[in-house]
């Protein structure tokens, strides 16, 4: 294997643009097998060039980081990409190059990194780099020519320069932006990866402007190609990318159906990569460790072979030293033809959106989509105007109170306000909240409504969707007791709960994964794209209870009553679902409405 730029190189001569992907690491063991499956796959159907690896989670990854970069490395022949940060002092930075050479990976993107979660700027690391252009200069001068060294551009300015979120970046900052990118060049970088973009024309104009400028190293636009409605929205408000008012507005008129959106997605995708492609420009896409997607886009661009008449996809043979060989049977017994299709309808659908913090814990997409790199680039919000100062453990019980009724707009668990899905169950919520149980997820029950329903659908036309009643919160100790007590009469209600040592409460008899979320769809199997996952909330509760400080105590003084109030809560973490195989009228929240007339025998719940 070798270094990057020399195959942009020969790809250059050939003009045939160089095709690459991005993936993050997986969070659970499961998850990390599975990736590694994809990446494989994806890897010998789809011929990248390279593909890249993010470093998740301020460098708590390294090891599991750097095996997985490696087993792709030299198990599947693909040359790797391996994102480094400033975030450590300039010996730890020294040893990892090293483990990263001794594995044979010769490819470096040197980025500066976002500021650690809780901090509002950048501050470099005692004994540490301040920038990339350090960074790519420290590589040079420890390795010499030996790293290929990639550096990231941002064709609407880096996200920092956003920090007064109401204002676009100026002028002068466009230009300063840009001189830093000459800078990297200057320091030894080979190529740039952009970040992501929707106005295909703006970043064509930046790029003949870093020309002008003087940068001359090859690079390669980044797309994200949309897959829902609101991870769209999400990701372009983090990083405040532009997008063009037809886009916009094409996204409006379907954004309550996802196989609408996706199917638009694809086609935008097709198209702004046939104009890059013109512009004799390479493809770099922010896969989300989705396949399905870039699949379909690469077929639309005529890049990769679209596979016909077989419906179990593209013929892969696995031989005995375990790589993949393209099959040229094209006769299969029907039974098993059959089964096939059945089986990668199941497993594709279930993986076809990215996963929220419940999906199935063995998708190498499973994570939430905050844990992702680019979510730490989200806009600055001032928090203590946001949730006020609280004083007393009643305070932050109102704050969630807010939130239910939409005068506060965001929480640390809650980038957005209150779902459709969520206002029907509105003031049951309010009073859970009131009551200490502090929500930061929920669905109600659906029985059958229409997939098109402006609230609760999704999935496209013509179906019928089904949830179960789940509501997770966080709760006082002395509550969890009293609620765990109740709960015996109540054996249709299913629960998991961890407190914040570690604790764990539940009745499920061993670990389980549930569907919470379903759909009926003419023609298709069964879609069950939301599951209750007792490992995946195991490893979700962590970054839960570390979002109290992280995102909320770190908004106050060390010494302020907030500060301390945020920084030790008392708490538990719990997660409730009602199980509905018989389809009886059930509401969750309600059933825990129902423990209110202890108040009147003399029991309040928040004593």
């Amino acid at each position: 294997m070798g270094k990057i730029i020399d195959r942009l190189m020969e790809l250059e001569k050939t003009g045939s643009p160089s095709v690459s992907f991005e993936f993050f690491p997986a969070k659970t063991e499961d998850g990390v097998f599975n990736l590694l499956n994809r990446v494989e796959e994806m890897g010998f159907q789809l011929q990248p060039t390279f593909v890249t690896l993010t470093w998740r989670s301020a460098f708590k990854d390294e090891k599991l980081w750097l095996k997985i970069g490696s087993h792709i490395q030299n198990e599947f022949k693909i040359d790797v990409l391996m994102h480094l940060t400033c975030h450590l002092p300039r010996d730890q930075l020294r040893e990892i190059l090293k483990n990263v050479r001794a594995a044979g990976i010769r490819n470096i993107l040197a980025l500066r990194g976002d500021p650690p979660i809780g901090s509002e700027r950048w501050k470099p690391v005692p004994g540490g780099f301040h920038n990339a252009v350090e960074l790519i200069r420290f590589i040079r001068e420890e390795h010499g020519d030996w790293f290929c060294i990639a550096a990231a551009g941002y064709s609407e300015v880096h996200s920092e320069a956003w920090n007064n979120p109401n204002l676009p970046p100026s002028d002068q900052a466009r230009q300063l932006d840009m001189i830093r990118l000459k800078e990297k060049q200057d320091a030894g970088a080979d190529f740039i990866i952009t970040q992501f973009f929707f106005d295909v024309d703006k970043l064509l104009q930046w790029i003949r402007d870093c020309r002008q400028l003087g940068i001359s190293i090859p690079i390669l636009p980044g797309y994200l190609p949309i897959q829902t409605h609101n991870s769209f929205l999400k990701f372009t408000n983090w990083c405040k990318t532009s997008v063009p008012p037809q886009v916009q507005e094409a996204l409006v008129s379907i954004k309550n159906d996802d196989a609408a959106v996706k199917k638009y997605g694809i086609q935008l995708a097709v198209d702004t990569c046939k104009k890059l492609i013109a512009n004799k420009l390479s493809l770099h896409f922010y896969t989300m460790n989705l396949a399905r997607t870039v699949r379909a886009v690469l077929e639309g661009l005529h890049l990769i072979e679209r596979e016909r008449g077989l419906p179990w996809g593209a013929p892969i043979m696995r031989n005995k030293d375990g790589s993949l060989e393209k099959s040229i049977e094209q006769v299969r017994p029907i039974f098993w033809s059959n089964r096939a299709s059945s089986y990668i309808a199941r497993t594709s659908e279930w993986d076809d959106f990215p996963n929220g913090r419940w999906g199935d814990r063995t998708s190498p997409a499973y994570g939430e989509l905050s844990e992702y790199y680019l979510a730490y680039k989200r806009p600055k919000v001032a928090r203590d105007q946001l949730w006020g100062r609280p004083q007393t453990e009643e305070d932050v019980w109102n704050v969630f109170v807010k939130f239910i009724e939409g005068s506060v707009k965001q929480l640390p668990w809650c980038e957005q306000g209150l779902s459709g899905e969520s206002t029907i169950i509105r003031e049951n919520l309010r009073w859970i909240n009131s009551m200490g149980f502090l929500t930061i997820n929920s669905q109600p029950r659906i029985n059958g409504a229409p997939s098109e329903d402006p609230s609760v659908g999704w999935g496209g036309k013509d179906g019928f969707v089904f949830q179960k009643a789940y509501v997770e919160f966080f709760v006082p100790p002395r509550l969890m007791q009293r609620l765990v007590v109740a709960l015996a009469d109540y054996p249709n209600l299913s629960y998991h709960a961890f407190s914040a040592n570690g604790t764990e409460y539940t009745n499920s008899p061993g670990p389980s994964v549930t569907a919470v979320t379903w759909g009926v769809f003419p023609g298709k199997e069964i879609i069950q794209p939301t599951v209750v996952d007792t490992a995946s909330f195991a490893a979700w509760k962590d970054e839960a209870f570390e979002l109290w400080l992280s995102q909320w105590a770190s908004a106050y003084e060390p010494e302020t009553v907030s500060h301390q109030l945020i920084k030790v809560p008392s708490i538990a973490f719990a997660s409730f679902s009602a199980f509905l195989e018989t389809m009886m009228p059930f509401d969750g929240v309600a059933h825990i409405r129902q423990l209110r007339p202890r108040e009147r025998r003399g029991q309040r719940l928040h004593e």
